[in-house]
């Protein structure tokens, strides 16, 4: 069979998620930031040999394992399986009771509450997680913590653009027991760079899962930061998941800083133009065509409790899908301390909590992926049949909200070139008027087009 070229396939069709994976196997391939902000591999010699292992590991390449391969390789002992959350032990909702993890982590800081056990049951010597940095054009990057380093400097969630090139250098050229936090297809990455580099395998112990609702842009951060009194130019940090007390837990509290250190206000983000997740402002075109919602390659995967009886908890609570042994007892352990308040639930709880994504990823992928190969374009195979059996509102949905993916980053690009941010925000609301039209007239268009 022919070695795939992932820059003729992937990275040709937009489907690049900049995770750096092809970089880190292949010198050949670079990992830069695009004109829109976001993390894209490119080829820099393409008449150069290629045996295949950039393929390989491109979690949006048709010649690597696919999640349900993985996880059977990784978790084959655990027998639990759920088509949308795929393989699990136990599940549990709630929230860490001890410490600053709930006050300074997202949701109820569980995320970095498991990375500082690992360290200090010294399960693992180093853990990765993504920090902020304060630096222009560059405001997030993973970085490496050892046994007695304040885990909670670490962002909490950080939709900004970030690449897994150094942290994985790090891990090849340093001796030691690894954890590191991804998002789904960066956990499918390194799982496929650790099936074929048993030295890769060897070190990376633990990858703690971060329920992913799409990849976004460096746009996100600056558009937000506008809003917020700080122009691009002088953004320097901005804070994603901020908790408003007396506010619903989905309301995220969003500030900004700029290059003297000065803090905008603090605003829910719902009152923020693209602060609504399901619009898809800035997203990566690759995220719409993935479907793992959860992280299904991870040992634990971590995400907001989108639970209607816990939404009006400001703290905020997590869901945790459990595929590995030692964290579980790590959990056991710690509910019977009282460190941590959370439940064991039913897998419905857990999928009940991600309905959107589920329908996006699942329902709208097959949708999608119809419609390229309608028009004989290449995609990546995926485990989601390509299908037209949708009503046409769910169709026209999943139609407009590629439309505003594509403009958000278009439009931002030129606001920022003529210093107007009016200019994003008049050019947006048609679009997002466009989603939002009531059934009677959007049925009403419909017939009309359909006579005409």
């Amino acid at each position: 069979m022919q070695t795939e070229n992932i820059s003729d396939t992937v990275i040709k069709n937009d489907y690049c998620i900049g995770c750096g994976a092809c970089s880190f196997v292949d010198s050949n391939y670079r990992i830069q930031l695009d004109q829109y902000g976001m993390y894209k591999a490119t080829l820099d010699y393409p008449n150069s040999p290629d045996d295949g292992i950039s393929a390989k590991v491109c979690p949006f390449s048709n010649s690597t394992k696919n999640e349900d391969f993985i996880a059977e390789e990784k978790f084959g002992n655990v027998k639990s399986y759920n088509k949308y959350i795929g393989k699990y032990i136990k599940n549990y909702v709630g929230y860490v009771d001890e410490g600053e993890y709930r006050e300074k982590g997202s949701s109820g800081g569980a995320g970095k509450w498991i990375l500082n056990e690992l360290l200090k049951n010294d399960l693992v010597d180093y853990v990765i997680q993504v920090v902020s940095t304060n630096e222009p054009d560059n405001l997030f990057t993973f970085k490496v913590f050892a046994k007695g380093d304040d885990i909670l400097v670490g962002s909490k969630s950080a939709y900004y653009p970030v690449n897994l090139k150094d942290p994985l250098s790090f891990i090849r050229e340093n001796e030691g027991r690894y954890a590191i936090t991804a998002i789904p297809c960066f956990s499918k990455a390194i799982r496929n760079i650790c099936l074929y580099d048993t030295e890769m395998a060897r070190k990376i112990k633990f990858i703690i899962g971060i329920i992913c609702g799409h990849l976004k842009s460096s746009g996100f951060a600056e558009s937000l930061g506008w809003q917020l009194g700080v122009e691009p130019h002088e953004l320097r940090g901005i804070e994603f998941r901020g908790k408003i007390k007396g506010l619903n837990a989905n309301e995220k509290g969003v500030f900004a800083t700029d290059a003297l250190g000065c803090r905008s206000i603090t605003e829910s983000s719902k009152k923020l133009l693209g602060g609504n997740w399901g619009y898809g402002f800035f997203k990566y075109k690759a995220c719409d065509y993935c479907d793992d919602i959860v992280g299904e390659t991870t040992d634990v995967s971590i995400g907001d409790a989108w639970i209607d009886e816990l939404m009006k908890d400001d703290k905020g609570n997590n869901v945790l899908i459990i595929r590995n042994e030692i964290i579980l007892e790590m959990i056991i352990k710690a509910i019977k301390e009282k460190r941590l308040q959370f439940t064991e639930v039913d897998e419905n709880v857990i999928v009940q909590s991600q309905l959107g994504g589920i329908r996006h990823r699942r329902e709208g992928l097959g949708y999608r992926l119809m419609n390229k190969i309608k028009n004989n374009q290449w995609v990546p195979i995926k485990r989601v049949e390509p299908s037209n059996k949708l009503p046409y509102d769910r169709k026209r949905i999943y139609r407009v909200r590629e439309e505003i993916r594509d403009a958000s980053h278009r439009i931002f690009k030129k606001a920022k070139e003529i210093n107007r941010f009016d200019y994003f925000s008049s050019s947006m609301e048609p679009y997002i008027k466009k989603l939002k039209m009531p059934l009677v007239y959007r049925v009403f268009f419909k017939l009309f087009k359909m006579f005409k």
